[in-house]
């Protein structure tokens, strides 16, 4: 067989694999957001869609502050859910991976099971936990801690956090425990033979070689929270306005296609130019030097 035909043989079959997962984004993911796009330039009058493009839509919204709020509001929570979540599963995915050597796919499968229930059912688990007859407040009044029960358990910000807290933890614990899983331990035992310490060993060799799944675990629950939509309607009470409520009231009751649609594309170029940002600094810094290496 000639190298020619080899060569087609391995193009066709190359082909045969990625085609199906090219068209499936491209008719699903790709297209939608560029019919999205396309709408955020219309108008709209009462009830019908003026096809007739301009800016205004993204003029509007930008110079409106009650949507650069919003907007806003959701990448902080999107910022400080994803750092409580490194902060809680670092630890945790380092336990698993180094630690736990019989039980491990045990802990992990524990660690989903909570993704294997709809949304809904863990916020309103969660609201039973939280209520004001909820379990927290009857078992911290049964100790004669308080006498009355906490109001703002439930409905407030801090529940917010909690609960997203609690959903996204498992997507920041697994590319950790697979970055962990691939560290290589003799690379930590050469290190403190050469006399660096405790500290110095964690920052100067596992961090820039955990990193990767450290910023991709990051930015994954980062990506999620700032596009959740049920948690905050249901958990937040009065603060469970953002941008992601806005959008669907604008595509619903107020029949505004054309704004909704820019709001959703500044809130994707938002969350797009944070991702770019937070890739490339973690790309250039110290710690980054293990997927330099690696490239």
């Amino acid at each position: 067989m000639s190298l020619k035909r080899i060569d087609m043989k391995r193009r066709l079959s190359l082909l045969a694999l990625t085609g199906p997962n090219i068209v499936f984004i491209c008719l699903f993911c790709a297209a939608p957001l560029a019919v999205l796009f396309s709408y955020s330039f219309y108008q709209v009058d009462f009830v019908s869609i003026i096809r007739e493009p301009s800016w205004d839509n993204y003029i509007r919204v930008a110079e409106n502050a009650t949507y650069r709020g919003l907007i806003l509001k959701a990448l902080l929570y999107g910022i400080v859910i994803a750092s409580l979540c490194a902060t809680i599963a670092y630890p945790l995915a380092l336990y698993i991976a180094k630690k736990v050597k019989v039980y491990k796919a045990a802990l992990l499968t524990l660690l989903l099971i909570p993704l294997y229930t709809g949304d809904l059912i863990r916020i309103f688990a969660w609201r039973v936990v939280l209520g004001a007859e909820g379990v927290l407040n009857s078992l911290l009044m049964w100790l004669g801690i308080i006498h009355e029960p906490i109001w703002a358990l439930l409905f407030s910000p801090f529940a917010t956090i909690v609960v997203l807290t609690y959903n996204y933890l498992p997507f920041m614990v697994l590319p950790l425990w697979a970055a962990f899983e691939a560290l290589d331990n003799s690379y930590i035992e050469a290190a403190m033979d050469l006399g660096c310490r405790n500290l110095s060993v964690f920052f100067k060799v596992v961090l820039p070689l955990t990193g990767a799944g450290l910023v991709a675990g990051f930015l994954m629950v980062f990506v999620l929270v700032v596009g959740d939509y049920l948690t905050p309607q249901l958990i937040g009470g009065s603060s469970g306005i953002t941008v992601t409520s806005a959008i669907h009231d604008m595509f619903g009751a107020a029949f505004d296609w054309p704004t909704g649609s820019a709001l959703a594309w500044l809130l994707l170029l938002s969350m797009a130019l944070f991702v770019t940002l937070v890739t490339y600094a973690f790309y250039k810094s110290p710690w980054g030097r293990g997927v330099r290496g690696a490239k």
